[in-house]
C-alpha cells in the first residue's frame, strides 16, 4: 500500500463517522443552555487558547445539563440501549433532562466534538472495584482531545466522582475536583496490579475527598483509540450483564452550579443564567435516595418510599418525565421501589 492510498483510506474512514448538521448543533446548544453569542460551530480557526476555553465552557454545560443515568433499562417498554449517534441525538436532545450511561453519554459527546472540529477520539476504560482492589473488563469509555500537543481526558459518563473539567494527561499532579472543596483528583501513569506485563502502563484516574485520605482509583485507560465497533461491543456489558448494578438499580446524576437555588422551587435544570456559575456540586439519585452535595456539604437527602416519590424527584431535579407505558414497565422488577431483589436485598 502506497502513501497516497493510505491517505485516501484514512479520509474515507474519517468521513464515515457521523457528524451532526448545523441545525442539529443548534438544537444541542439549546439543550445544554449555551447562550447564542457564545456558540461556535467550527473550532478549526480558533487559537489553541480559545479552543481550550471553548472546550471548558462546553464541558461544563454538557455535564450540568446531560446526566449520567440508566433509566432506559428500567423506565422503558423496550429496554434497548443503543450507541448509534443518530438515535442518541434523538434520545438526549429531544427528551428534556435525559442523558445516558457512559457508552451513551460519551459516544454522543464524541460526535458533537467531532462535528465541531476538535481533534478527539475514544478509548476504553476499566472500572476499579474497591472491594477486590482490582479492575474489571472494558465496561467504560472516555474521550481524549488534543489541543496544542496536550491530550485532555473528557468524561461525561461516570457520575459525581468524574472529572468536571477537561483534564490534562499529566502524571501525578493533584487538582481540585470541585471548586471551594477539599476534594482532589489526579492522573497517574503506571501498570495495574493485574497485568502480567508490568512494563505496560495505562493512565489511572484517582479521586479523594481531602488531602488526608488515600487516593482511590476510579478507572484506568490506555491511549489506544477504540473504534465505534469496539464501543458497540462493549455496550452489551452494562446493558445486559445481570452482575452489573445497571441492570437492577436506578441511577441518575448530574453536576450543579453555584447559581442553582437551594430553596424555593426545585431546579429541574439549569438555565442560561444558572449556567454562568461554576460547578459547585452534584445531584445523585441512587435507587431509593436522592442527595445533593454542594461545596463538600450535603444540603439535601430525600429517601423514597414509593415509585411516585422517585418519579417526582426525577421531574423536580432533572426535568425528566416518562410516558405512562414506560412508568408501568418498571413494575414487578428488582429496580422498583419496594421490590425484593438484587438492588433491594
Amino acid at each position: 500500500m502506497n502513501c497516497h492510498t493510505s491517505t485516501i483510506l484514512v479520509a474515507i474512514s474519517m468521513a464515515q463517522r457521523l457528524r451532526y448538521t448545523h441545525d442539529e448543533l443548534n438544537q444541542y446548544f439549546d439543550r445544554v443552555a449555551l447562550p447564542k453569542p457564545r456558540r461556535t460551530f467550527n473550532v478549526s480557526k480558533l487559537s489553541d487558547n480559545d479552543k481550550l476555553s471553548y472546550l471548558r465552557l462546553l464541558h461544563k454545560h454538557h455535564l450540568v445539563q446531560i446526566p449520567w443515568e440508566n433509566l432506559t433499562q428500567h423506565y422503558s417498554w423496550h429496554r434497548t440501549v443503543t450507541v448509534h449517534p443518530r438515535l442518541l441525538f434523538n434520545k438526549i436532545v429531544h427528551n428534556p433532562g435525559r442523558g445516558g450511561y457512559c457508552m451513551e453519554a460519551n459516544t454522543f459527546y464524541h460526535h458533537v466534538l467531532l462535528t465541531l472540529g476538535f481533534d478527539v477520539y475514544m478509548t476504553g476504560a476499566r472500572i476499579h472495584d474497591p472491594s477486590t482492589a482490582s479492575y474489571g473488563g472494558w465496561t467504560h469509555c472516555v474521550n481524549l482531545c488534543t489541543i496544542a500537543g496536550v491530550r485532555y481526558l473528557l468524561d461525561g459518563g461516570l457520575g459525581p466522582n468524574g472529572p468536571p473539567i477537561p483534564f490534562a494527561l499529566t502524571h501525578g499532579v493533584p487538582t481540585t475536583h470541585i471548586p471551594h472543596t477539599a476534594s482532589q483528583m489526579r492522573l497517574v501513569y503506571e501498570p495495574i496490579p493485574q497485568n502480567l506485563n508490568q512494563a505496560s502502563k495505562v493512565w489511572v484516574f484517582q479521586h479523594r475527598f481531602d488531602d488526608g485520605q488515600d487516593w482511590v482509583p476510579q478507572y484506568c485507560f490506555p491511549e489506544l483509540e477504540f473504534l465505534p465497533e469496539d464501543i458497540h461491543a462493549m455496550n452489551f456489558a452494562p446493558w445486559l450483564d445481570p452482575q452489573k448494578f445497571f441492570t437492577h438499580k436506578v441511577v441518575c446524576a448530574r453536576f450543579t452550579t453555584e447559581r442553582e437555588k437551594g430553596d424555593g422551587p426545585p431546579p429541574r435544570s439549569a438555565g442560561e443564567a444558572e449556567m454562568e456559575g461554576e460547578i459547585d456540586g452534584s445531584l445523585s439519585l441512587n435507587q431509593d435516595v436522592l442527595k445533593w452535595r454542594r461545596r463538600g456539604e450535603k444540603v439535601l437527602q430525600w429517601g423514597f418510599e414509593t415509585e411516585q416519590d422517585r418519579l417526582d424527584a426525577l421531574e423536580r431535579y432533572f426535568g425528566i418525565r416518562f410516558a405512562e407505558e414506560d412508568v408501568q414497565s418498571i413494575k414487578g422488577t428488582a429496580a422498583a421501589i419496594g421490590a425484593r431483589g438484587p438492588g433491594n436485598a
